[in-house]
Parts: structure tokens; C-alpha cells; sequence
């Protein structure tokens, strides 16, 4: 009978030290340092007004984007590491450089440089660490925004609620969640124009 030695990942300070490119992110995919493509600035700029929103509708911190150890290997060490482009839950967000547990919620502001293999691999991770709202947007060519809300169902995710342009999300409250309310387009504007 063999024993083998328990896998081991990333060092939280060797993650949040490694650099990368431009336009570039580094996250922990298996216990290593994986580069990953990052949209532009319209990308950015809606991860910013949703961290926004959920700070202000649900009076939570929200930090855009989020370092979230998803799985830990048993020396502390980050086995999967996503940066997804907001995490919404409690002050550690704003403490610790990345944050251990399960969020409230998170937000992946897809961009057409992200395969469907990723995202499949970010919405499974996501699912499996009991995360239970994911709020996914993308943005077309013609600068309209689409929002889908998601919820855990264990097994896969549920779409709770959809709206594109000028069309209302709303999400009602439960047990998991306050209530979520935004017009995707209004995303691409200041604050109060």
C-alpha cells in the first residue's frame, strides 16, 4: 500500500505577486499559475457599476474584480484561484488579498476572448463551492448589455431572471438573497445620468 503526498497548490503571496501582461490576469487552475485574457475597458466599467449596485441594494461590500481561493489544498495553499469581475459578501473583502469562504454572489463580465471551455470550468468551480447567486453579462457588438442571474441548484445552475438594453432584471428576495434590481444598459452610464 502506497501512500502518496497530499497535493499541494499556490502560496497565497505567490499568487497575488505573480505578474502578468496587459489586458492579463493570473488565477490558480489546478494548483498552478494559469494566465487568462481580460476584456477592455466597457468590461470593466459594467464589473464597476454592478459592485456598485450590489453595495448599494444589498449593503454588502463588493470589490470589482476579487481574488476568491475557491479550493484550498490541506498546507493552505490555493489549488483554484479565480479573479471573477465581482464578489460580493463581507468586510474580509477589503482586508485580506483574497478572500476564503463563499461569497454572497460573484459576477463574470464575459468577453469574447473567453472560451466556452473556461466558462464552463468557472460556472462548475463556482457551483461546486456553493456559491449561490452568479451574475453573468456580456456585452454585444452594438453596446448592449445582457444580464442572466443565476442561482445554485446543486446539480446546475438555474436562470432566475434575464434582461438585455433597456429591459429591467429584477430579482426577487428569498432566503439566499435581498432583492436585485438594474437596467443592463443604464450599466454604461454615470451614476444618476
Amino acid at each position: 500500500m502506497s501512500v502518496s503526498a497530499p497535493r499541494l497548490g499556490v502560496p497565497t503571496d505567490t499568487w497575488t505577486s505573480a505578474s502578468a501582461g496587459f489586458n492579463e490576469r493570473i488565477e490558480v487552475v489546478d494548483g498552478e499559475l494559469t494566465i487568462r485574457r481580460i476584456g477592455g475597458n466597457p468590461h470593466h466599467y459594467i464589473a464597476q457599476r454592478l459592485a456598485q449596485e450590489f453595495e448599494a441594494q444589498w449593503e454588502r461590500y463588493a470589490t470589482a474584480p476579487g481574488n476568491w481561493a475557491i479550493t484550498l489544498a490541506p498546507d493552505g495553499s490555493v489549488l483554484q484561484g479565480r479573479i471573477p469581475d465581482v464578489l460580493v459578501n463581507g468586510e474580509s473583502l477589503i482586508t485580506d488579498e483574497v478572500y476564503r469562504g463563499t461569497p454572497d454572489a460573484a459576477v463574470e463580465v464575459w468577453s469574447p476572448g473567453n472560451t466556452l471551455g473556461e466558462m464552463n470550468d468557472k460556472r462548475a468551480q463556482y457551483r461546486t463551492a456553493g456559491l449561490p447567486v452568479l451574475l453573468e453579462a456580456y456585452l454585444t457588438d452594438g453596446a448592449t448589455v445582457h444580464l442572466e442571474w443565476l442561482t445554485n441548484a446543486g446539480t446546475h445552475w438555474a436562470s432566475a431572471a434575464v434582461a438585455a438594453g433597456d429591459s429591467q432584471l429584477t430579482v426577487p428576495a428569498n432566503d439566499l438573497h435581498p432583492a436585485f434590481s438594474v437596467v443592463p444598459n443604464a450599466l454604461l452610464r454615470r451614476p444618476g445620468t
